[in-house]
């Protein structure tokens, strides 16, 4: 009886040590490093819907914010001319990106540098009716935690 016991205490006590290893492991991917992603959603000229999300990821060569821009569409066969820019200064351009039945998404990386707050937008007009879907999000500078 009293060697049920024990292996009863002792199984207890494994279960607890593996419940407290999974939330930690949960909990830090939840605290990415490099911070939480900047998220916007809104609609266009047109009301056409999108969302745009940046954050900083060290993954990569080098650290980077990365941007990335859904346009819902909800029709194949659009054509847009899509920009994306880091505090002013363009890094990605399709001058003739063009929708899938679920829209368009595009996912670009920019190389930084500490201590700068980006400011991430994307530019996207649609040829055919001239739609303006202009988005905007802030990434406040780098944390130190964050690698390369």
């Amino acid at each position: 009886m009293r060697t049920r016991i024990i292996g009863a205490a002792l199984a207890v006590s494994a279960l607890a040590l593996t419940a407290v290893a999974v939330s930690g492991t949960a909990a830090e991917a939840k605290g990415r490093p490099c911070g939480p992603p900047s998220t916007t959603d809104g609609v266009g000229s047109a009301g056409t819907a999108f969302t745009l999300k940046s954050m900083y990821d060290d993954d990569g060569p080098g650290l980077v914010a990365g941007e990335e821009f859904e346009i819902n569409t909800e029709a194949a066969g659009q054509h847009w001319t899509v920009t994306f820019s880091d505090n002013g200064v363009v890094f990605f351009a399709n001058p003739d990106d063009v929708s899938t039945a679920t829209g368009i998404r595009e996912v670009h990386p920019n190389h930084i540098t500490r201590g700068t707050v980006q400011h991430m937008n994307a530019h996207a007009v649609r040829h055919d009716t001239g739609e303006v879907i202009d988005a905007t999000v802030v990434l406040q500078p780098v944390p130190d935690r964050c690698g390369n």
